[in-house]
This record gives C-alpha cells, sequence and structure tokens, in this order.
C-alpha cells in the first residue's frame, strides 16, 4: 500500500481502518484472483474454493503474515454455511478497496476481476452483485454501509441511465465505472456516510 501518506490519500471505500494496516497491491490482488479462478476451474467447480485450496492460491504470493491473518478473516466471514467454502469471486471483489486507487479506479478493477478480463460488460445482476460484496465486506469491519434498497437503486439507475442494449441487457464497464463512483449512495459510502451499520438490517 506504499507509505502512510500515500495511504492517508488513498480514497477507503469505506474499509475504514483495515484498508490503512494492508500491504496488498493491485499486482497481488490479480495474481491472486487468477489462482482462485485456476484452482475453482480444476476442481470442476465455477466459483467455489475451499480454505485447503483457498490456502494454495495465497502460497508463493508475496503477502505478509498480518495481511494474511486479515485474508483469513475474510474467508471465515463470508463462509455463511460453514462448510469451508466460499466463492472465490466474492472475495475477491470484496478485498479491492485494499488497493490504492480513486473510487473509479477501484470500481473498474472489482469488474474487470469479476469477469475475469473476459469481457467489457457487466449485467445490472453483476453490478448487483459486486456492490453487495463492497457492501457486505465493509459492514464486517464495522463501517458504515448502503442499505439493500440504495444499492438496488444504484443499479436501476445505472440500468435506466446508460442505456444498454435492448437484448443482452449489459452494461459497458468504461461508462459503468464512473456512472457508478458519481452516484449519490456509493459516494456517501465512499465517504464512510453511510446510513447502515453491521447488525443492523440493510
Amino acid at each position: 500500500m506504499g507509505n502512510d501518506v500515500a495511504k492517508n490519500c488513498a480514497n477507503r471505500m469505506a474499509i475504514g481502518a483495515m484498508s490503512n494496516v494492508t500491504d496488498l497491491e493491485r499486482p497481488v490482488i490479480q495474481r491472486m484472483s487468477e489462482k482462485l479462478a485456476d484452482i475453482a476451474k480444476r476442481e470442476g467447480s465455477k466459483d467455489l474454493v475451499t480454505k485447503e485450496e483457498f490456502g494454495e492460491a495465497l502460497n508463493g504470493l508475496e503477502i505478509t503474515q498480518s495481511d494474511r491473518d486479515i485474508l483469513d478473516r475474510i474467508f471465515v466471514m463470508l463462509d455463511r454455511t460453514g462448510e469451508d467454502r466460499i466463492n472465490h469471486k466474492e472475495f475477491i471483489v470484496g478485498i479491492v478497496p485494499f488497493a490504492l486507487g480513486k473510487t473509479e479506479e477501484l470500481i473498474q478493477m472489482a469488474f474487470e476481476l469479476f469477469t475475469n478480463n473476459a469481457s467489457d460488460r457487466v449485467t445490472p445482476m453483476d453490478l448487483r452483485f459486486i456492490l453487495m460484496t463492497l457492501n457486505t465486506v465493509a459492514s464486517y469491519f464495522g463501517d458504515p454501509v448502503m442499505t439493500v434498497a440504495q444499492v438496488d437503486k444504484v443499479v436501476d439507475d445505472a440500468a435506466d441511465k446508460l442505456d444498454p442494449p435492448p437484448k443482452s441487457g449489459e452494461l459497458l464497464m468504461a461508462e459503468l465505472s464512473p456512472y457508478v463512483a458519481d452516484h449519490e449512495f456509493v459516494h456517501e459510502f465512499v465517504e464512510g456516510k453511510g446510513t447502515s451499520r453491521y447488525g443492523n438490517k440493510l
């Protein structure tokens, strides 16, 4: 994450103190994403990885022990069934805010990692998944976040105003990233002014 000055200048994406104590950078997150996707594909699972497979993906990456502890904590948080298994796309999207970057850059990064750079478009459903994941991970660390209704409003506004092709319904990421970053509810979330917290009904 660079020095303290750089960290203080970074857009926190409402992760709060956690974003200031990690040293994860974009290339590491990108490589982690690729390894998780490869492992899931190898095991015949499109999106799911086990705790053991997750550990395998982290091996060989330049990750400090303190950062690994944080990533392990996020794994546990996202393992909602208690079966030591998570959706690796959800995990990767959730840790994007730990990287340095402006809001628009981080949102674009989340889109790219979600699609594995296989497409320049996402569906409104994909957008909702990405925003809810960012929201959920932020809430785990005690930061104020968007309500579900606010997330849905961002998605609906994007679908209405960006005029996606009528057949596919997909949204062009290059147009979507700046729109989402500038949306009132996302802006409030990024500034730590969300209207809900963990433990409250989102």
